[in-house]
C-alpha cells in the first residue's frame, strides 16, 4: 500500500493532535454529586482503571482521604496511572503519611514524563522529603525512651554542628562549614555510613539544644542513640587568647557508654583553616584505630577549595539553608562559586537550595494542576497509544520509523484512538518537528 506525502501529514497530525487536545481541557475535577454514580459503577466493573481513578479524584476533592487512598491502590493495583499516581501522593500527603507520599512521588519520577511533569513531581517530593525531615525529628524525641533502649547501629556515625566560641560574627558561620568538611572526609572511608546533615540538623533544631550543650559528651551521646549512631563526632572553634591563631578541637563519643572514644586537636592561623581540619580528621581516625586505604588516604586530603573567602560565603550559605531562608542560601552559594568556579561542593548546594526555594512554596494543587482526565496514564503511554493509532492510517513500515525517530519528542498526555474518530477539525494541529524526519515515498 503507497501512501502520499499529504496523507502522511494529515494522518500524522491527527494521531498526535489528540495529546494537545487532551491537555487543553484543564485540570480534571469530580463533582461529589457524580460520586454515588461512580460507586454504583464501581461496583459493576471493580476492575475499571480509568473509573477506580475517577472515583479515588472524586473522594479526594471531597476530602474523603482514606477512602481515595483505597481506590486509588485498587487502581494502580489495576494498572499505574499518572492521574492515579498523582493523586494517591497527595491523598497520602493530606493524611499525613508522608513516607507513603514520597514513595509514590519517586515511583511518578521514575515514569517517562514531560520536563514539566518531571519538574513538578520532583518540587512536590522535595516539598515532602523536607517536611519527613521534621517529623522524623519530632518522632524521634517523643520516642526518646524507647530509642534509648535499642542498640546502635554498627559503624554508623553522626557529625553533630560545631561551635563556635569567640567573639568574631564573621567567623560564625564556620560552624556550619568545619561541619560539612568533617561529615564530607568522614564519608570517604568505606568502613563507616554517615547520617545525613540535614536529618542531623532536624534533630538538633527539634532538640533545641543551647550552644553549650551541643558541646558536651552527654549531648552528643542522646543525640547519637536518637539518631542510631555507634558514634557521634562533635567539635568547636574558638579564637586563641594570644597569636591570633584559630583553635579546633573535635572529640568522638560513644553513644551507649557516653565514652569519649577519640579526641582530635589543631591551631593555626585562620588562613590554615583547612590543614587544621585535615589534622583533626586523621587524628580522630587514628584514635578509632581505623586504617585507611591509600584510595581513602587520598580522597581525604582533597579540598574542596583553596580559597578561605569562598569557603566562608560556602559556610554562610549552610547557615542560611539550616534557617530556612533558601533564597540566601543560594547567593551566598553563587557568591562561593563566583569566587572560585571550581567549587564542586558550593555549585551543587546552590542548585539545592534554589529548588528548595521553588519546593517550599509549591501546594498540592499546583500538581494536580497536570492531571488533565482520570485515565492518563503518564507520557509513555500516552506516546505508545499515539504510535499504535499511526498503524490504522500508515503502514507498519512507516510506522517502526516513527517509533525509532520519534521517542526524542515529549508529548502530553493521550487518548489519541478516540480523538481520531473524531471530526473537530480544532483537534488537528501540525507537528512539524516530527513529519520532517520521515520520508516522502
Amino acid at each position: 500500500m503507497i501512501v502520499s506525502g499529504a496523507r502522511w501529514t494529515v494522518s500524522l497530525s491527527l494521531a498526535l493532535a489528540a495529546g494537545c487536545a487532551a491537555g487543553a481541557s484543564g485540570p480534571v475535577t469530580v463533582p461529589a454529586a457524580e460520586l454515588p454514580s461512580l460507586e454504583a459503577a464501581r461496583t459493576r466493573t471493580p476492575r475499571d482503571r480509568d473509573l477506580l481513578v475517577r472515583l479515588g479524584v472524586g473522594y479526594y476533592q471531597a476530602g474523603r482521604l482514606t477512602q481515595a487512598i483505597d481506590v486509588l491502590r485498587a487502581a494502580r493495583a489495576v494498572e499505574p496511572s499518572f492521574a492515579g499516581l498523582v493523586y494517591l501522593g497527595l491523598a497520602f500527603e493530606g493524611a499525613g503519611n508522608l513516607d507513603s507520599a514520597a514513595t509514590v512521588y519517586q515511583s511518578l519520577a521514575a515514569m517517562r514524563l514531560s520536563r514539566a511533569e518531571q519538574a513538578e513531581v520532583g518540587l512536590r517530593l522535595t516539598n515532602v522529603t523536607q517536611r519527613q525531615l521534621a517529623a522524623f525529628a519530632r518522632d524521634a524525641v517523643a520516642r526518646e525512651g524507647a530509642l534509648s533502649r535499642e542498640r546502635p547501629t554498627p559503624n554508623v556515625v553522626a557529625v553533630l554542628p560545631w561551635r563556635y566560641l569567640g567573639n568574631n560574627r564573621e567567623l560564625q558561620p564556620l560552624e556550619k562549614g568545619i561541619t560539612h568538611l568533617i561529615l564530607t572526609d568522614l564519608s570517604r572511608i568505606g568502613s563507616l555510613r554517615l547520617v545525613e546533615r540535614e536529618r542531623v540538623q532536624a534533630l538538633t533544631q527539634e532538640m533545641s539544644l543551647t550552644a553549650a550543650q551541643r558541646t558536651e559528651p552527654g549531648t552528643g551521646a542522646r543525640s547519637g542513640r536518637l539518631l542510631k549512631a555507634e558514634r557521634v563526632v562533635q567539635g568547636t572553634l574558638r579564637d586563641e587568647p594570644r597569636g591570633g591563631n584559630l583553635r579546633l578541637d573535635a572529640s568522638a563519643v560513644t553513644t551507649q557508654t557516653g565514652a569519649v572514644a577519640a579526641r582530635g586537636s589543631a591551631s593555626d592561623r585562620l588562613a590554615e583553616l583547612f590543614a587544621m581540619q585535615k589534622r583533626v580528621v586523621l587524628e580522630l581516625i587514628g584514635q578509632l584505630g581505623i586504617t585507611l586505604s591509600a584510595a581513602e588516604r587520598r580522597a581525604i586530603d582533597e579540598r574542596p577549595t583553596a580559597d578561605l573567602q569562598a569557603f566562608l560565603a560556602f559556610s554562610r550559605g549552610l547557615d542560611a539553608r539550616d534557617r530556612g531562608d533558601f533564597a540566601a542560601a543560594a547567593a551566598e552559594f553563587q557568591a562561593a562559586v563566583a569566587r572560585d568556579p571550581g567549587f564542586q561542593d558550593a555549585r551543587e548546594q546552590a542548585a539545592a537550595a534554589n529548588r528548595l526555594s521553588v519546593a517550599m512554596g509549591r501546594t498540592p494543587t499546583q500538581l494536580s494542576g497536570f492531571v488533565t482526565g482520570p485515565g492518563t496514564a503518564g507520557t509513555e503511554r500516552g506516546f505508545t497509544t499515539a504510535l499504535d493509532a499511526l498503524d490504522i492510517v500508515a503502514p507498519s513500515s512507516a510506522g517502526t520509523l516513527i517509533r525509532q525517530t520519534a521517542h526524542r519528542l515529549p508529548l502530553p498526555h493521550a487518548r489519541p484512538t478516540e480523538a481520531l474518530r473524531q471530526d473537530d477539525p480544532s483537534r488537528i494541529r501540525s507537528i512539524a518537528e516530527l513529519i520532517i524526519v520521515i520520508p516522502r515515498p
